[in-house]
């Protein structure tokens, strides 16, 4: 009999989910971010810097998996610049005026994207868990702030990203950037989340360079199309030139 009250009492205590912690949470931020197959984007792109009138370009992004290719169709002086991301450690840049591919240096990862403030590294970042590790700083009923540091054999611009994830989309709201003396530099801010199907993207991204009296470039949305069936042979250093 005591036996069989023992495991009643143990029937009749309260079992809990297992909470979400930094891992966790960003695998699914990048299982969120790669659910389709593949994805176009058209941007227009604006860079406002104090001082200085507002530069507007066009750019149209092909993302499949870990790649990314960019295409700027303006201004006229940029038309055909490419930029491929085949992993985050190799990017390659097409000039058309010199029609020659060259690689982007890994040091040069600091650098600023044709003269945004998203740097290489920003835009060969298309997964994170790949690079960083996360932690779990807090949570709310919204939202998970997590903490983002470099992986050991990982070379990035930063020291580590805070980066809140929106509960709903399970992608992020903004990710703060912080160099290696852990000086906060940037913000990017990711808004106006819209789905197809299962798929969600933001309609806006906007990195504000701190180190730069805030100058700021805003992708915004203007076509978006999941699925299109674009071969990996697009996504080749050979086809850059074509």
């Amino acid at each position: 009999m005591r036996t069989f009250g023992l495991l009643v009492a143990l029937l009749l205590i309260p079992t809990f989910a297992a909470a979400d912690d930094g891992p966790s949470v960003l695998a699914k931020m990048d299982e969120s971010m790669s659910r389709a197959v593949d994805q176009y984007f058209e941007y227009e792109v604006v860079n406002e810097e104090k001082g200085r009138d507002p530069k507007v370009m066009e750019l149209d992004v092909w993302i499949k998996g870990p790649m990314r290719l960019t295409e700027f169709q303006a201004p006229g002086d940029m038309k055909g610049t490419k930029a491929l991301v085949r992993a985050h450690d190799q990017m390659y840049i097409y000039l058309p005026a010199y029609n020659k591919v060259r690689r982007v240096a890994s040091s040069m990862t600091s650098g600023g994207f044709m003269g945004t403030t998203f740097s290489n590294d920003d835009i060969s970042t298309v997964l994170y868990g790949p690079v960083y590790e996360g932690s779990l700083q807090s949570e709310t009923d919204t939202a998970w702030v997590l903490v983002l540091t470099p992986k050991a054999d990982a070379k990035t611009a930063y020291g580590k990203l805070v980066m809140t994830v929106s509960k709903k989309y399970i992608q992020p709201d903004t990710i703060e950037y912080f160099n290696r003396k852990d000086q906060h530099v940037k913000t990017e801010t990711r808004s106006g989340y819209t789905c197809e199907g299962d798929v969600c993207n933001a309609e806006s991204m906007k990195m504000v360079d701190h180190t730069r009296g805030d100058a700021s470039t805003e992708l915004v949305r203007r076509t978006w199309k999941v699925n299109t069936g674009v071969g990996d042979d697009e996504f080749s250093v050979r086809n850059l030139q074509n």
